[in-house]
């Protein structure tokens, strides 16, 4: 039998019961007295039960050899592609891309925590009028409605503003650096696993940082302290 007409294991199996099948009922045939089942023919059917059942072995290794060159091939592509990714991979993308995006949150840190720096001290400055005040037998109401602002702490980024009672009820709310980033980070990975694989890992960033920077030469020199003029 050729390979091409080779049967599947579930095919040979198929067949090889059928085979003892035929052989057991022949068998029977001439246990009950059936004289024309001759000792050829009896003979015959039993060597097509035994082939059948070697045609399984036959179909599973065939069936083996057919994976496995499957399998093979499909390395040989995967090897190709990483050959071709080794080949065409350019570390000075992401580089510049961590590089911009370091350099962003750090502005972002920069100006957020100049914000801070204000409302914290506008916030004391308002908490000491009022403390003033109630030393003074006002109440909170009194001092509300005289000087138009009160202190409080609510849900915000921070969790406390320093609210004006003015026409507007304009509020201003703190939102603290390590928040803004965390807010960042977020906005930028939605996928609800994304943000738990970050997690994850923040409880050490400069372990990780030192990671990626060992595994690429373009990322450690775009981190890499710039010379000092005129040294």
């Amino acid at each position: 039998m050729t390979t091409a007409t080779m049967p599947t294991v579930s095919e040979a199996e198929a067949a090889a019961r059928a085979a003892e099948q035929a052989a057991a009922d022949m068998r029977a045939a001439v246990e009950n007295g059936d004289t024309e089942v001759t000792p050829a023919v009896l003979a015959e059917a039993e060597q097509r039960s035994v082939f059948a059942r070697l045609r399984i072995k036959a179909a599973a290794k065939h069936a083996a050899e057919q994976a496995e060159a499957d399998r093979h091939a499909r390395a040989l592509g995967i090897k190709a592609e990483i050959r071709q990714l080794a080949e065409t991979d350019d570390p000075a993308v992401i580089a510049a891309a961590m590089r911009a995006a370091a350099d962003a949150l750090a502005h972002l840190w920069a100006v957020t925590e100049q914000r801070q720096a204000r409302i914290t001290e506008g916030r004391e400055r308002a908490q000491a009028v009022l403390a003033e005040a109630e030393r003074a037998g006002i109440t909170a109401a009194e001092a509300r409605a005289r000087y138009g602002f009160l202190v409080r702490d609510d849900s915000a980024p921070g969790g406390r503003a320093v609210v004006s009672l003015s026409p507007d009820h304009v509020a201003v709310h703190e939102i603290r650096p390590a928040h803004a980033i965390a807010a960042v980070v977020g906005l930028a990975t939605p996928d609800g696993m994304d943000q738990k694989e970050i997690a994850s890992v923040s409880h050490a960033f400069g372990g990780h940082a030192a990671k990626v920077c060992d595994v690429s030469p373009a990322i450690r020199a775009a981190f890499a302290p710039k010379p000092t003029v005129g040294a």
